[in-house]
This record gives structure tokens, sequence and C-alpha cells, in this order.
């Protein structure tokens, strides 16, 4: 019965590992294919049913490279600037309904928080047309900090929610000895809340991060041309008589890297204990 077992759940892991990992092999071998392989019919073995090229790479960083890597860099600016900026406010406004009670008519902390992490389980369509009256007016259009400001907006309520279990999870005896050691309150935030709601920063700077990084509808209304991300320049490979799959494949491997690169970085933090640096 034990054998039995662990082969179905071997068997179990080997189907999700074809249905999770299929679609990444298939971009993979798409973007060393020629156009005629992609069109001439499936073709699955590189070496075996058909020749590799690099021809998908040579236009992405040839006759498309100055629009490529304008779009890959404003998708980067974007995603960091805007992912620090909400886990930053997120976490001060996670520090204060934490601890301190606040009644304002019959909303109290609880209360609050709700409604804070409402405006992100509203769905973007609902305020994005909304958001282009207000950047038309304020000239915000197709600009850096006009979308660094709309990514932010959208991300702070969920980091705010998030930080704010991990707040509670921290003894608020451990702030009261570093005030009798002489740490005035932005020390101690710096130096002892922070680092002990590590886990939770980083969580919640990862969520912030992908969400701007894979966001096609703020990117869609708010920018034309300068601002263009990443998305939105893979969008525009399938605006043609016929999808440039070769195009597009290569691109959509790019921009893996930097959601890769940012999970493995923040991966150790992710890990700790939240307490764990309280034990000092």
């Amino acid at each position: 019965m034990r054998n039995s077992g662990t082969w179905g759940r071997r068997a179990m892991i080997f189907v999700w590992s074809v249905f999770a990992l299929g679609p990444l092999y298939w971009t993979i071998t798409t973007a060393f294919k020629s156009q005629i392989d992609i069109y001439s019919g499936p073709r699955f073995g590189p070496f075996i049913d058909y020749q590799p090229t690099m021809q998908a790479w040579t236009t992405l960083f040839g006759s498309a490279r100055s629009s490529f890597l304008a779009s890959l860099g404003n998708s980067v600016v974007f995603a960091t600037m805007s992912a620090a900026l909400a886990v930053l406010f997120g976490a001060l406004g996670a520090y204060g309904l934490s601890r301190h009670r606040y009644k304002y008519g019959p909303y109290k902390n609880d209360d609050l928080s709700l409604l804070i992490v409402s405006q992100r389980i509203m769905p973007p369509i609902v305020s994005v047309l909304a958001l282009y009256v207000i950047y038309v007016g304020l000239r915000l259009l197709d600009t850096t900090s006009g979308m660094i400001l709309a990514y932010t907006a959208a991300n702070l309520p969920l980091a705010l929610y998030l930080l704010r279990s991990f707040f509670d999870a921290i003894p608020v005896e451990m702030e009261h000895a570093a005030a009798l050691d002489g740490y005035p309150r932005r020390h101690r935030l710096a130096k002892v809340v922070f680092p002990l709601a590590a886990p939770g920063l980083a969580a919640a700077f990862m969520l912030s991060f992908f969400f701007a990084w894979n966001d096609f509808l703020f990117a869609l209304v708010l920018t034309f041309n300068k601002a263009q991300t990443l998305p939105l320049f893979i969008t525009s490979l399938t605006a043609q008589s016929q999808p440039l799959w070769w195009l597009i494949s290569a691109a959509a491997l790019i921009a893996l890297i930097p959601p890769a690169l940012v999970t493995l970085l923040l991966d150790r933090y992710m890990s700790r204990q939240v307490l764990a640096g309280g034990l000092r």
C-alpha cells in the first residue's frame, strides 16, 4: 500500500510538472524557431525535427532594439519604484493600525483595514477611466511619474493589509525594551520592527512588483509611446496580419528574468520566522 501511494504521488507530481513546464518549454523552443518551422506544423525537438535559429533574437536586439529596451526599462522602473513606495507607505500605515486605536464614527481599526483593502478588491477597470480623466487634467498621461503613482496607489491597500498582520505578531514589549535602551521611535522602527517584519515586507514587495510587472490595463489606458511597458510591446507583436510567435516567445523569455531575480533575492527573507530577529 505504501509503494502504491508513493507511485501515485510521483505520478501526480509528474503530471503537474508537465502541465506547469509544458508552456515554458514551448516558449523556449519557439524562441529559437524560424517562421517556416512555426507554421509548417508542430515541431518540438530542437536538432531533431527543426534546426534552431537566432532569427528572433537578432530582430529583437536589432531592428526592434530601441522600442524593446525602452519598454523593458520602463517596466523595471515602474515595477521597482511603485513596489518600494507601496511597501514603505504601506508599512507606515500598517504600523499605525497595529499599534494605535482609531475610531472614525462607526469605523474602528478592523473596519478601516477592511475598507482600505476593499479598494484593491475593486476591479481596476472600474477606476481606470476616472483615473484617465484625472491624468488628462494633471498632464500625467504617458509619463514615468504618472505610471509609478498609479501602480503605487493600486498596490498600497494590499501591502498595508498584508503588513498589518505581521506587525500584530511582533510583541510591543520589544519596542518598549528598545525605548528603555534609548532608541527614538524612528530607530525602533528601523532596527527592531522592520527587521522582524522582513518576511511581510518581502511578500508585500513581491506582490506589488508582480502586479505592476504583469499589468496591461493601466499601461494600455495611461500610456501611448514614451511610457510603454513590456506587456504592451509584446502585445504589439500580435497586431499584425499574423502573430510573430518567434519574437513574442523571445520577448516573453526575457520578461521572465526580472520576476525570477526578485523571487531569488527575496526568498531568504520570506523563509525567516517573524520573531527570529528578536532573539539576539
